[in-house]
Parts: C-alpha cells; sequence; structure tokens
C-alpha cells in the first residue's frame, strides 16, 4: 500500500510538474512575436507607399504597378471634386484606371503635376505579421509649388512572398483649406 501511494503521489507529482510548465506552442507563439520588429516592417511598408506615390505623380506606370497587390479583393477609392465618389475594385479596374491616369494626365512622366509630397507621421496598426492598416494626412504640392492640397490617405498592406504591397488606397483630397507652400510646418 506504502508503494502503491507512493507511485501514486509521484505521479502525480509528475502531472503536475508537466502541467504546470509552459507549452511549446505558447513558447513558439512568443518568439514568433518577439521575432516581428514592427518598426522595421512599418519602415518597409512607408518604403513601399512612398515609392507607389512617387512613382504614380512621376509618371512611372511599370513602377506603379509593382507596389500593389494585383488580386481581385484591391480597392482604390478617392473623391471628386464635385462631390461624387469614385472606386476601381479588383487589380485589372485599378491598373485600367492608374494606366489611363498616367498616361492622360502626368504623361507618362512629362507632367508632374505633384512634385512635392509630404507626410504627417501615419498612425499604423499591425492585425497580424501580414496585414497592417495605415492612416496619415499628405500635403500634396501643386505644380507651381505655390500651394499644398491635402489629403487623407488610408492604406490596408498584405505581405506577400515578394513583400508588402498595396491592397487598398483611400485618398480623400481637399479635406482643408490649400496651405501656402512656404508655411507647412513640417518636413
Amino acid at each position: 500500500m506504502k508503494n502503491q501511494t507512493s507511485i501514486l503521489l509521484s505521479f502525480t507529482l509528475l502531472v503536475f510538474v508537466v502541467a504546470c510548465q509552459p507549452s511549446s506552442d505558447k513558447n513558439d507563439h512568443k518568439n514568433e512575436k518577439a521575432l516581428f520588429d514592427e518598426a522595421a516592417e512599418t519602415a518597409a511598408i512607408m518604403n513601399v507607399i512612398e515609392g507607389e506615390t512617387k512613382c504614380f505623380f512621376d509618371g512611372n506606370y511599370e513602377g506603379w504597378a509593382k507596389h500593389w497587390s494585383h488580386e481581385n479583393y484591391a480597392i482604390q477609392a478617392w473623391n471628386n471634386s464635385d462631390g461624387t465618389a469614385d472606386a476601381a475594385v479588383g487589380w485589372e479596374k485599378i491598373n485600367s484606371q492608374g494606366k489611363d491616369w498616367i498616361e492622360k494626365y502626368y504623361k507618362n512622366g512629362t507632367n508632374i503635376i505633384h512634385p512635392v509630397v509630404k507626410r504627417e507621421k501615419p498612425l499604423v496598426k499591425f492585425f497580424n505579421e501580414k496585414t497592417a492598416y495605415l492612416i496619415w494626412t499628405q500635403y500634396n504640392a501643386d505644380k507651381e509649388k505655390t500651394i499644398y492640397r491635402t489629403s487623407q490617405e488610408i492604406r490596408l498592406m498584405e505581405k506577400d512572398e515578394e513583400g508588402w504591397k498595396i491592397v487598398n488606397v483611400s485618398a480623400f483630397w481637399d479635406t482643408q483649406l490649400k496651405i501656402p507652400f512656404d508655411s507647412l510646418k513640417i518636413n
């Protein structure tokens, strides 16, 4: 009886010790989170966003297109000066609209309409290691660099095997009065 009690007590103690140990899944998840560097990922995302904007405003179609997700769930939405809004849903429509605008208005880089773009620091929310949401105010200089037009910008980003890609652009222009070019107090 004493021997059975000792075995039972030893077994119970062993079960208790094992049960109190953190599971390897929890440790793996903590290690994954520890390896995820939000600052580095934010910098990588901002490089994509800055590249896409520069390529678009510079009339560089190929450069602009490489920053986008080419999926059917991608969307680009914007307001128009007449108070209406539009959206291009799916890469085919985004691509068609973007290419048309680059050719028609930016004349493939010969007509730079917004030579300077400045952004406030974005608010960034990572939903996981492959999905991020960003929002910021952007200042877009006119061709003559006399004023900035303000836009409220939203991006949904998705990371694939090639890196971060834009899944959603929502841009709402002229959300504030135009700002004289030489009075903007942001770098």
